[in-house]
């Protein structure tokens, strides 16, 4: 922005908002900042501004006027005494803001019902300490909407979900388009038994974080994550009666939705933060698989 617009914007800013309070009189306004005055003088057809420096005792030095403009029916005429810059601050939001998204994470995942209990749901018991979920997050965007720290968060990051089964059992889609647990077949007790997904995530969330501590801040954001589905599969692994490995494809698809969301919430310090995150939409499309809603916990490293 040039000096002229910047002059004007700023002159015209704050003698329309010192005017509104009934603090000054707009046609004749005087403002400091810093170690500067801005003389505001305005008539019915002409708006002046000057600008003075002021010395170390605070003192006015007209003497020392650095800039003076007079505006006048769409024409203007500037005047610069001297190249010092004319450097008034002026608030700003905080550019320097550091969301809290892109990094990598891994945490606990499971299962829960529209009450928030969670495990054993509608016949689906998994091994929470083998259900695991990884998080590579590898894009973010803020936009600062306060000057207190406030900024909204998007991004772009993808997500891997292993839901191990506790039981003898793999999903399956049948033929009449249902998405259920079969059991393994006679003489077959699985070691693994999985649920994968791959997905997409697209967060857009709200985050606050404290003022700088040693360069460093506390966070917390919250929000919804946008899914979409790109992989999923039911896969299982034993050993048959020779003690060799199998590992096998039981299925793919199986009704998983392919667009979905999450409530997210994180926080943390700096770098480290931890996050608990609970899906409102159920896993699986409505009536073609367990009502089941992914949850899970866990932590991040952002970069």
């Amino acid at each position: 922005m040039n000096t002229k617009v910047s002059v004007l914007a700023i002159s015209l800013f704050m003698s329309s908002g010192l005017a509104a309070t009934g603090l000054v009189n707009p046609t004749d306004t005087t403002i400091r900042i810093d170690n500067k005055r801005i003389d505001i003088t305005e008539t019915s057809d002409r708006m002046k501004v000057r600008i003075y420096e002021l010395d170390k005792r605070g003192d006015e030095v007209e003497k020392e006027m650095i800039f003076e403009g007079h505006y006048k029916n769409g024409q203007s005429y500037e005047n610069r005494r001297h190249r010092r810059s004319i450097n008034i601050p002026l608030p700003t939001w905080d550019r320097d803001f550091d969301a809290h998204w892109a990094g990598f994470g891994m945490g606990f995942t499971n299962f829960a019902d529209g009450s928030f209990n969670i495990n054993d749901i509608d016949g689906v018991s998994l091994r929470s300490e083998n259900s695991l979920e990884y998080n590579l997050n590898f894009l973010e965007k803020s936009f600062p909407i306060s000057r207190y720290n406030w900024a909204i968060v998007t991004g772009v990051g993808m997500r891997w979900n292993r839901y191990r089964l506790k039981t003898n059992n793999h999903f399956e889609e049948n033929e009449n388009g249902i998405t259920v647990l079969e059991p393994a077949p006679e003489g077959i007790t699985y070691s693994r038994s999985n649920l994968n997904t791959t997905s997409l995530t697209f967060p857009a969330l709200i985050e606050w974080q404290s003022r700088r501590i040693k360069g460093d801040r506390f966070f917390l954001s919250a929000g919804v994550v946008g899914v979409v589905k790109t992989i999923s599969s039911s896969k299982v692994q034993y050993r048959d009666e020779n003690n060799k490995k199998h590992k096998e494809k039981m299925d793919r698809g199986m009704n998983i939705r392919p667009v979905t969301m999450d409530f997210l919430i994180q926080g943390g310090y700096d770098w480290i933060g931890f996050y608990v995150k609970y899906s409102p939409v159920g896993l699986f499309e409505g009536g073609k698989g367990p009502k089941v809603h992914p949850v899970s916990i866990g932590l991040h490293l952002h970069i």
